[in-house]
């Protein structure tokens, strides 16, 4: 018997991915994903008919937008009208919903306040594909509903719910909310009288929604009842469409020598400080390029959090080192070394992950110490503009001079275990036992003295920073009620709005990140000062937030933050708990989950995606943040770059639908560029692995030029300017108080 196909319709929502592995895993169907402006049938209805003549079913998925706009719709729209002898069975799906509705006679009209990312719960008729369900709880992310009748119903007149109305006769209701006193019972499922289409206003395949499995067997179970009764004619099989993933031209099955990974384990009698080891092996002269460090923070000789990293990685690139940069103004690519260029071509962001994939691939390693995370490879960041055009989102504000990627080779590595208090030098180039001897003899004899090592101070002549420009409060919380406008329209659920803060400070930048490190340790402390012919960049930065990692065996693993509280005197867990236990801050976090988990759910290969932490408290230096995890398995550690092209940029960092999430951004934003801030900072790892965290918490500037320190926070309808001011203040205030300081 051939296998069953449903066709989803994609509005461009951030959960679409969340909804096709709900079928495919609960009804064991094939999934054909098209998108509502798919230019084979915008304008050609006959061949919409004949390609829908090929499914059992169809699914109208969710997005942006109003339902009685066209362009949010598309082909979504066409579905209510079909010939009656060739009706497909059809389930919408929050906007799909609302597009059933107001194709039979319903009304469609804003809420009171929108309900994104709340979860309630929902009375339902306990039959049809309510049939076995139990106590409901939906997850909502809308800000428009549907009416069925031009007056209210009262929210104690329940004898009334079940019966359909005279102006939308057609429609029968079969669940509804009560528990919005504002709007009066918000419709929640629906289905039509005589043809198969039924629609839900929640979100079935969210992570907080309950009985969503067994809401889609119902409706698969009443799909094969109409189409039993009333047969069509299936025409086979089609082959799957959809975008070419980064592997899929270069990277599925590559096969390369395994270089060999030397390495020295040195054994000191307490365990070194990360900055100490990269200064000793500066003023050892050992150094021919600024090192780069990805640090482990600690506090009081222990890992802030063990969850994310025990290890410290000092990367040592050199004069001969490779440099991988991509600018998104141009679509350049230029491969060099620091005294000589490669490559240098016009390049989509795809074949640039493609030739990150290669350069690492080239570079393979097969037999390091397998505890050990790094054992060389490339380093360096993705700028948010750079993730923009990985969603056809075309960046403003991005500047020619500056690279949106830049990776470098690190050949040669120092990586510290802060547990177990062991220092390892590591190298993947042939012939370096010299090299990796002298390097290790450097380290061994100081580490004696390593606690005698005093803090730098600045040089004679130095200056303090001072702010130069910077957020101005009104224009922010105008900007605040401007997403909040968009949101109400039903344009997104969620808008991270950031502002950036302009410094000039004459200070060395090793010396700003080690007051940084010392203030504020962090999961991802970084120090970059990456330079070419062109252009440099520094980096300093304490960021609490993994984005994405996968280990060499390919479990992979997102870590979004969504929620902060602000450490103040007399403020204590127990009263953070309760301030991120909010409707507004569980809402936040909660859509960020779904949007991760369907990026997550859109790679190839991806296996059981879960989240094994949902919404829990984790403490920093300056700040309580609600954090989640999310985890999947890749069939190939290879796919983990499709992985990460698949999720950029950072949910966490955007809110969503992502892509009209972000095009709005950039004009509520004022049209500058983020660059990397918001972005992703990490490694490639050449056995396979990798590692990367959000951009935030971190200042950077290019060519000797102004620091910049963004922050910012998540915009929703409950959001209050005000509080949102203070919130990116509190966040920014761990770098401006290190920058500005003497």
């Amino acid at each position: 018997m051939p296998r069953r196909r449903i066709l989803f319709i994609d509005a461009y929502d951030s959960f679409s991915n969340n909804i096709t592995a709900l079928l495919k895993h609960q009804l064991a169907v094939t999934v054909e994903v098209i998108k509502i402006d798919d230019p084979r049938f915008v304008f050609n209805d006959d061949a919409f008919q004949d390609f829908l003549d090929k499914f059992d079913a169809a699914v109208a998925g969710p997005g942006p937008g109003h339902p009685a706009d066209p362009k949010d719709v598309g082909l979504i729209g066409k579905l209510w009208h079909l010939p009656d002898d060739r009706v497909l069975p059809v389930l919408g799906i929050c906007l799909g919903f609302q597009s059933l509705g107001l194709a039979f006679g319903a009304s469609i009209e804003r809420l009171c306040e929108p309900r994104h990312g709340l979860v309630t719960t929902v009375t339902h008729c306990s039959t049809d594909v309510f049939t076995e369900c139990n106590v409901v709880e939906a997850t909502q992310y809308h800000s428009l509903h549907v009416r069925l009748d031009e007056a209210h119903l009262p929210p104690n007149d329940c004898g009334s719910l079940w019966t359909p109305r005279s102006k939308s006769h057609e429609l029968l209701p079969l669940a509804w909310d009560l528990s919005d006193s504002q709007n009066g019972p918000i419709l929640m499922g629906m289905r039509h009288r005589a043809k198969p289409f039924w629609g839900v206003q929640y979100h079935p395949e969210s992570v907080c929604s309950t009985d969503g499995r067994q809401l889609i067997e119902n409706w698969w179970r009443a799909v094969g009842h109409w189409n039993a009764r009333y047969p069509r004619e299936l025409l086979g099989s089609l082959k799957d469409s959809g975008r070419t993933s980064p592997e899929s031209a270069t990277q599925s099955d590559r096969h390369c020598e395994h270089r060999k990974v030397c390495y020295k384990v040195i054994e000191p009698a307490e365990t070194p400080d990360s900055a100490d080891v990269l200064e000793l092996l500066r003023d050892a002269n050992v150094l021919a390029c600024e090192p780069i460090l990805l640090e482990s923070g600690v506090r009081n000789n222990t890992p802030v959090n063990s969850e994310t990293g025990r290890f410290s990685i000092v990367c040592l690139p050199d004069t001969e080192s490779i440099h991988i940069r991509w600018y998104a103004s141009t679509r350049r690519l230029t491969v060099s070394t620091a005294t000589k260029v490669l490559e240098s071509r016009s390049v989509s962001i795809s074949e640039t992950f493609n030739v990150l994939g290669s350069m690492t691939d080239q570079h393979r390693a097969g037999d390091g110490l397998a505890d050990i995370p790094f054992w060389g490879g490339l380093v360096g960041f993705i700028s948010y503009e750079a993730g923009l055009k990985t969603i056809d989102v075309e960046p403003v504000g991005a500047e020619s001079p500056r690279p949106d990627v830049w990776f470098v080779m690190a050949e040669r590595s120092v990586v510290i275990d802060h547990v177990d208090g062991l220092v390892y030098v590591q190298s993947i180039r042939d012939h370096d036992e010299a090299w990796l001897s002298s390097t290790a003899e450097t380290l061994r004899k100081p580490f004696v003295l390593s606690t005698q090592l005093s803090e730098p101070q600045g040089e004679r002549g130095e200056t303090a920073a001072g702010i130069v420009a910077g957020p101005d409060k009104q224009e922010y919380c105008d900007r605040v009620r401007k997403c909040q406008s968009h949101l109400r329209a039903g344009s997104s659920y969620e808008l991270c709005l950031t502002d950036q803060t302009l410094l000039r400070s004459f200070v060395d930048p090793w010396r700003l990140y080690r007051k940084l490190r010392k203030a504020n340790p962090a999961p991802f402390g970084a120090f970059l000062s990456l330079r070419a012919s062109e252009t440099s960049v520094s980096v300093v930065g304490s960021s609490p937030e993994r984005f994405l990692s996968w280990s060499r065996d390919g479990k992979c693993q997102f870590r979004p933050i969504k929620g902060t509280v602000k450490k103040t005197p007399g403020m204590t867990k127990a009263k953070a708990e309760q301030i991120l236990g909010s409707e507004k801050e569980r809402a936040e976090n909660l859509m960020i989950v779904d949007l991760i988990r369907h990026d997550l759910s859109g790679v190839h290969g991806i296996q059981d995606v879960q989240v094994p932490k949902l919404m829990v408290i984790e403490e920093y230096e300056t700040v309580y943040q609600l954090v989640s995890v999310i985890e999947g398995q890749l069939d190939s550690p290879g796919r983990g770059i499709n992985a990460l092209a698949g999720s950029l940029p950072p949910g966490s960092m955007t809110g969503a639908p992502k892509k009209r999430s972000c095009e709005l951004l950039q004009t509520i934003e004022g049209g500058d560029a983020r660059g990397l801030y918001s972005g992703v900072l990490g490694y490639f790892d050449v056995g396979g692995g990798a590692d990367f965290s959000v951009v935030i918490r971190t200042a950077f500037r290019w060519n000797e030029e102004l620091w910049r320190v963004g922050a910012g926070g998540a915009i929703t309808a409950l959001s209050r300017p005000d509080d949102e001011w203070e919130e990116m203040l509190a966040k920014r205030e761990s770098l401006l108080g290190v920058l500005t300081s003497p």
